[in-house]
């Protein structure tokens, strides 16, 4: 009998401990990466709201025999940061994917892991050119298209639409990867519209997650003839500081903004200014109620969101999670998927829609150089704001 019960017990202790492993087989889990401390902490929460407010949706919903979860690590915008993280996710949490994740020279920094571990990104928060490169391209799958075109597209409306030449013109960047590659795609873009050398455009920067804009300002102040159009190759931090100590010097030139710049952050920071910020974004306005996501993202928000209000950021996460909805609906696997397999289900799908959809979801599986991009441009002094395809000429003109 005594060797009976401790086969029993042995055996229901065997069953305790297997309750978890069960449990972790019945779902999957994405990592996410970005500032959740620092200068652009708001950012990364918003983004993980808005991916949390997808997978609500998502689990919800239970058209999957398993549950799909985030873990959020916190690498403060610092490539040193970015790589420990992820391999800890993969090793400790057995993560299948990232989703979301920040910047340009955390995802540079990490590329080689990426490459290593065969781990896919979904829709990174950034454009960058070196998502292109042989080795891990096959890895990527988003749907905001490249600071190339981003960057092209500023060009032509500062140039063509406002009639700003390159001589009125000043780029303020980061000194990092992300400044460089982008202020070059940007002078690329400039040689159509006369600019024939980059040092013809005053250019000014400062440190990444240091956004110490004095000297910049003074160097904008000291120069004649003041620009008339500013682009921002920066975070949104850094930009909020900038706008704010030329506008209180009297200097209210328009800005070209990168959609890594310009969100409802730092609109909120620079409400009080009167600047005018023309910038790109790579997804429908996010209270346009005529597009079917936009649609789902508000009724979403109303049912699973906080107290806070949407915001475009929150919309990029959702997006994000929207892109992995489709993907996983469309193959139904019987279990949770294991990383090899979620990478092939992505791949696959990929290969199967790539040039045949139209809307935005449908489009997250595009190459970046054929993803849409939509203006957005704010005058803070008017409290008049547009988003769409091409901008109504009273902005142009300057009456709004």
């Amino acid at each position: 009998m005594r060797v009976y019960n401790a086969l029993f017990a042995a055996t229901s202790i065997i069953t305790l401990l297997c309750i978890p492993l069960i449990s972790k087989a019945e779902d999957i889990r994405l990592g996410f990466t970005g500032p959740l401390s620092g200068p652009s902490a708001l950012l990364g929460h918003q983004l993980v709201n808005g991916i949390e407010l997808g997978l609500k949706r998502l689990n919800t919903n239970k058209e999957l025999p398993f549950t799909v979860s985030l873990i959020a690590k916190d690498d403060g915008y610092e490539p040193s940061r970015t790589v420990p993280i992820i391999e800890k996710m993969v090793e400790d949490d057995n993560i299948v994917g990232l989703i979301s994740s920040v910047g340009t020279p955390t995802i540079v920094a990490a590329i080689p892991t990426l490459v290593e571990l065969q781990l896919p990104l979904i829709s990174p928060f950034t454009g960058s050119s070196m998502l292109k490169s042989r080795g891990v391209s096959s890895l990527i799958f988003t749907h905001r298209a490249s600071y190339q075109r981003e960057v092209a597209s500023l060009a032509k409306v500062v140039a063509q639409e406002f009639n700003i030449a390159p001589s009125d013109m000043a780029i303020f960047a980061q000194k990092d990867s992300y400044g460089e590659i982008t202020v070059r795609s940007l002078m690329k873009a400039l040689a159509h519209y006369g600019l024939e050398n980059s040092s013809d455009i005053l250019r000014v920067g400062y440190t990444r997650n240091n956004p110490s804009t004095e000297e910049a300002t003074a160097k904008i102040l000291t120069h004649i003839p003041q620009p008339k159009v500013i682009f921002l190759i920066s975070t949104y931090p850094a930009a909020a500081d900038f706008i704010t100590s030329l506008d209180e010097n009297g200097v209210s030139p328009l800005y070209a903004a990168l959609s890594f710049v310009s969100h409802d952050a730092l609109s909120q920071r620079i409400k009080h200014t009167q600047a005018k910020i023309l910038s790109t974004q790579l997804h429908p306005c996010h209270n346009d109620l005529s597009d079917p996501l936009v649609k789902d993202f508000l009724v979403d928000f109303e049912r699973y969101g906080s107290t806070e209000t949407p915001t475009s950021a929150i919309l990029e996460g959702y997006i994000a999670v929207r892109q992995v909805e489709q993907v996983l609906l469309y193959f139904r696997p019987s279990r949770a998927p294991t990383r090899a397999e979620f990478l092939s289900y992505l791949t696959q799908y990929q290969r199967l829609h790539k040039n045949t959809e139209k809307h935005v979801v449908e489009n997250t599986l595009l190459s970046q150089t054929e993803l849409p991009i939509w203006l957005e441009l704010k005058n803070h002094k008017t409290g008049h704001t547009y988003c769409g395809d091409t901008l109504p000429y009273e902005f142009l003109r300057g009456s709004l």
